[in-house]
């Protein structure tokens, strides 16, 4: 069923006001978690990915090497300043524990009163329920976002359910932290079904120095929302095939979703120089690593849905919203808005230094190629130029 929006929202300096009624709620995005990751382990090339082999193919890390084997790599980027703030639905208690194993694992830094480097909010002030599920999209998205940025601070928003004016509200909160930071990164790991009211929402990705990235998991037409607003970056997914041995041969698209045009919303000016884009906003903007088939491995220990906890690994667009919150953080560009960290990235289109150019794979008859296309946009970063 579609999300229909029926939502009035008031905004003042002090308060904010919501009133709604809707025919369902903000979905998280689908995660496709698999078991038995330690018994994986004596493969030659495991079907997971890492931080270091992740951080290896984009350039992120010191030093690089050669094929970016999972088993032969283990530099993770550094560095990273200011927040970058996570709305979900719902509480995960275990966060702090799972992203401390997580990082001890992978050589990052723990998290501590002496290095507060993530936090929860509760969007209402009151602890929210638990929830497998979203519990889940949270722990990849934080993980992956420290993973990526380790010196930033990392704030989970925790919004009081998946309803749709819980999730805005939740958005208002990460929006006032971000402020009162002088600005950062939002990750916007949910989505609703394209509506024709979704236009009246795209102000809320409009906070001063604020950039908002979202995926999109979407195919025959219908896509996700906030991802097509041309107020957020939208990601697609690609997947990398390696040899034998374990070495990295190359990216393509995911056979799993592709972009499109968006129904509602008009096509931003800086999309205007892709003239297959038309007169609707394009989707996606750019892609990063995140197939089902060789997902990201990460640490999970809240409520299981699928039988499922501890160290697992999975596939979804999360993986790119945290891995570009993290680029974008690190290149420390300080972009006033969404709207001019997408120009920047359009302006790239074609530079090779800021840009892999996904040209093999297609998901539902809509095929990657040079340039821009309908399932992986610009492509995939390579380091932090142009970010």
């Amino acid at each position: 069923m579609k999300v229909r929006f029926l939502l009035t929202l008031a905004f003042c300096s002090v308060a904010w006001a919501a009133q709604a009624q809707m025919s369902a709620s903000v979905a998280a995005h689908p995660h496709r978690g698999l078991p038995h990751l330690e018994a994986a382990v004596s493969r030659t090339s495991p079907p997971y990915e890492t931080p270091a082999s992740l951080a290896c193919v984009y350039q992120l890390a010191e030093p690089l090497v050669p094929g970016c084997p999972v088993l032969g790599t283990s530099a993770v980027p550094t560095g990273g300043s200011g927040v970058i703030a996570i709305v979900n639905a719902f509480d995960n208690p275990p966060a702090l524990a799972d992203l401390n194993v997580f990082s001890q694992r992978f050589g990052l830094p723990l998290c501590s009163s002496t290095n507060p480097c993530f936090s929860k909010v509760y969007a209402t002030g009151v602890k929210p329920p638990e929830d497998g599920l979203w519990a889940q999209s949270a722990a990849v998205v934080t993980e992956y976002a420290h993973a990526f940025a380790p010196q930033a601070q990392i704030v989970l928003v925790e919004a009081a359910s998946p309803s749709i004016s819980d999730m805005w509200f939740a958005v208002h909160k990460a929006n006032t932290i971000l402020a009162r930071h002088g600005g950062g990164q939002m990750i916007l790991p949910f989505s609703i079904l394209e509506e024709s009211d979704e236009i009246e929402f795209d102000q809320l990705f409009t906070t001063p120095g604020v950039v908002y990235i979202s995926g999109n998991e979407g195919s025959l037409g219908i896509f996700d929302y906030p991802a097509t607003s041309p107020n957020v970056i939208a990601l697609g997914g690609t997947g990398f095939v390696r040899d034998a041995n374990g070495n990295f041969v190359r990216e393509q698209a995911t056979t799993f979703w592709a972009g499109g045009r968006s129904v509602f919303e008009s096509r931003p000016s800086y999309q205007d120089g892709v003239d297959k884009i038309g007169t609707q906003r394009g989707i996606p903007d750019a892609a990063f690593a995140g197939d089902p088939i060789t997902g990201a491995i990460l640490y999970y220990t809240s409520v299981s849905e699928d039988g499922f906890v501890g160290w697992i690994f999975e596939g979804n667009v999360g993986v790119g919203e945290a891995g570009w919150a993290g680029m974008i953080n690190r290149a420390g560009s300080h972009a006033g808005s969404t709207q001019e960290e997408l120009s920047m990235l359009y302006g790239s289109i074609g530079d090779a230094s800021v840009f892999s150019d996904i040209t093999k794979g297609q998901a539902f008859e809509v095929f990657a190629g040079p340039g821009w296309d309908f399932v992986t946009g610009a492509g995939t970063g390579i380091g932090l130029k142009g970010k």
